[in-house]
């Protein structure tokens, strides 16, 4: 006779909490990490939120991104703009006589279309603002306030260039070299006995594009100055030079030098656009008993009227208190309508306006009659 299986009644017995063998339940594991974490969720919960907001931190925080050459044409009349310059009168040379006299056209580096409507809206981010140093030269106040006035930026758009030519009175013209209307709208205004002066393109802090005859540290000694003559050979009848953009340049002592060494052999004076506080470029130009001066205010920072007109009665302001300054605007629609109407009226404000190379020979003058 077989003997009972008793092995599964046992197990059976166990498993139902009965039976002569005492009963233990096998205890669940538990994970010591998620048991942590039960009795305290906050840790991982900073981890998370760590997790998420750090890219957004990042995302929110980062510089923007840089415009696509689509969005950002070759144009280069994005000028470093900054608030009104120191009125330098330091001028140790005689400058071109006044009756060389000529102007220019209106500006747009590389490639940019012919007919282009003129300069762009400046871009904010481009800005560089700068202190305005205190004046230091003792100087003897004219017969009467005077101003001078270059219109920059010249060379890209016929239109916008023969508009600023045909402006009232003896406006100066700081001309782009190798742009496309260039040459004609100096000879244009050269014929009507506007002053031209070459607006050399140097490098900027910014990066900016600067166009064709850009000049840059890169630069070999030898092609500077080959650039730098080839752009004073594009530009006719001009006088002088002044700097298209170059807070970059403008600080650096060694190619400052170079250009004053170009100038002084070409006979041509010197006007710092003063784009960065740091400019050694007046300096460089005394130095070299190089004419030069310091221009003191821009116009149109911003393409407004009421902001224009600001700019402009700042001009004639530091003129009467210090007897001259010297002020630069671009051929933009705004800034063109605008001194339409105001350069007729300085006459019966007993303010006189005169060419560039005018003015340093005044504020020579005025500097050693003191």
């Amino acid at each position: 006779m077989l003997e009972p299986n008793n092995e599964k009644a046992d197990r059976t017995v166990n498993q139902n909490e009965t039976g002569p063998l005492p009963f233990k339940k096998e205890p669940k594991y538990q994970d010591p990490f998620l048991e942590a974490i039960k009795k305290n969720p906050r840790p991982l919960s900073m981890v998370v939120i760590g997790m998420i907001g750090m890219p957004l931190i990042l995302l929110l925080s980062g510089p923007d991104r840089a415009q696509t050459p689509e969005q950002t044409p070759v144009i280069e009349n994005a000028i470093e703009r900054v608030p009104p310059a120191p009125l330098e009168l330091e001028v140790e040379a005689t400058p071109a006589s006044a009756s060389e006299v000529g102007s220019a056209p209106e500006p747009q580096p590389g490639g940019a279309p012919t007919d282009a409507p003129g300069p762009l809206p400046f871009h904010e981010d481009a800005v560089v603002l700068i202190p305005s140093p205190a004046l230091e030269t003792a100087f003897v106040m004219p017969r009467r306030p005077s101003i001078s006035l270059i219109i920059d930026d010249i060379g890209y758009s016929a239109a916008l260039g023969e508009q600023a030519i045909a402006l009232h009175g003896a406006v100066t013209f700081a001309v782009l070299p190798h742009t496309p209307h260039g040459k004609e709208l100096a000879e244009l205004a050269h014929k009507q006995g506007k002053e031209i002066m070459l607006h050399a393109p140097m490098s900027n802090l910014a990066n900016m594009p600067l166009g064709p005859g850009a000049l840059t540290p890169e630069l070999s000694k030898e092609v500077f100055v080959a650039t730098l003559n080839d752009d004073i050979d594009a530009v006719p009848h001009l006088q002088g030079v002044n700097n298209h953009m170059g807070s970059a340049l403008t600080e650096m002592t060694m190619p400052m030098q170079w250009v004053m060494e170009v100038l002084k052999a070409r006979e041509l004076y010197f006007v710092d656009s003063y784009t960065t506080a740091k400019s050694v470029a007046g300096k460089m130009a005394r130095d070299q008993q190089i004419p030069t001066m310091t221009r003191n205010v821009f116009l149109d920072n911003v393409q407004a009227h009421e902001d224009i007109d600001r700019e402009f009665k700042k001009l004639l302001k530091m003129a009467r208190e210090k007897g001259v300054a010297v002020g630069i605007g671009h051929p933009y629609k705004e800034t063109l309508a605008y001194l339409e109407q105001a350069l007729p009226l300085l006459e019966e404000q007993g303010i006189e306006l005169i060419t560039a190379s005018q003015m340093i020979e005044l504020q020579r003058s005025a500097t050693a009659a003191w």
